[in-house]
């Protein structure tokens, strides 16, 4: 259990994403409703008995670090805005995003589990809300981790209390996937879609939760389903679905993880909890069209699982 202390001017929040407690804290100046729009619904009371596995504070003063004291472990544009920046000192990984061209370089400072950060965003910036809402999302996933519970860059569905989640390429047409099965499939719903969250409880059943990160679709449900399958998507000419077992299915799944590859005992955890994951759930491969024929023989081949 995470144990802070707060100041007097500062507002504590405690938010309930995959039945795990993430506590923000930010300047009373700021109105965390117009930051954090999409956590709305996964606020909840601090005292609600949750344990804190992650804990974020936003301070508005820029977080120097001293030349030389980290080496960088990852640069990359179009990732997460417009620069990313991944960096490790010897305590610490240090996140820096820049989220437009030109625009204000904003950094977290997290310890080695991320179970603990401050980050840098000026919350007046027009890109603050994103900014923040990033780092949350970063510090969150690596440590959920460690609590059997990781995101997943996939658009789910949830039909008659079930979860089914769509992967793939950017482009490959995941979200069209999922609008193709409430369109056709009847009593479909979008329960998340862009990072849902994937936990496995301690009876060994596996859930997929709604989170606040779903992307360009406003779709932010503090609900979960059990988990029945996870089909990878690759546009084709033809619609055609093939079974994925073992290392098949677990390459399938890994590259659409929120994985910290850098940090051994982080990635190696990951991979234990997706063989986990599909010793329970049925892992799929579709080729296939934009069309009503593709849902259906998902859906078909789904239920014969």
């Amino acid at each position: 259990m995470i144990k802070r202390e707060f100041l007097p001017e500062e507002t504590r929040m405690m938010f309930n994403i995959a039945d795990h407690g993430m506590e923000v804290v930010m300047p009373t100046t700021v109105d965390w409703e117009q930051v954090l729009p999409s956590f709305k619904d996964f606020r909840c009371d601090a005292s609600a008995g949750k344990d804190v596995i992650c804990s974020i504070r936003i301070i508005e003063k820029p977080i120097d670090i001293e030349p030389g004291a980290a080496k960088v472990l990852k640069e990359e544009s179009g990732l997460f805005g417009y620069e990313f920046c991944l960096m490790e000192s010897k305590n610490n990984y240090i996140v820096d995003i820049q989220y437009v061209e030109g625009g204000m370089q904003y950094r977290m400072v997290t310890n080695k589990t991320f179970s603990s950060a401050k980050a840098y965003v000026d919350c007046k910036d027009k890109y603050a809300a994103m900014i923040v809402s990033l780092f949350l999302m970063i510090a969150f996933g690596q440590s959920a981790v460690r609590h059997e519970t990781f995101l997943i860059h996939a658009s789910a569905v949830e039909k008659d209390k079930k979860g089914y989640l769509f992967l793939g390429k950017s482009g490959t047409g995941k979200s069209t996937h999922s609008e193709l099965w409430m369109r056709y499939i009847a009593d479909t719903e979008l329960l998340n879609d862009d990072n849902p969250a994937i936990r496995i409880e301690k009876d060994g059943s596996v859930y997929v939760y709604g989170t606040p990160w779903s992307g360009k679709t406003p779709c932010y449900k503090n609900s979960r389903a059990v988990l029945k399958a996870m089909v990878r998507l690759e546009q084709a000419s033809a619609n055609r679905f093939t079974r994925r077992k073992g290392v098949e299915a677990l390459t399938t799944l890994l590259p659409g993880c929120l994985s910290m590859r850098w940090n051994e005992w982080l990635y190696n955890q990951l991979c234990n909890l997706l063989e986990m994951v599909i010793d329970k759930v049925e892992v799929g491969y579709l080729e296939c069209l934009p069309d009503e024929e593709a849902a259906l023989l998902c859906y078909k081949e789904i239920k014969e699982f």
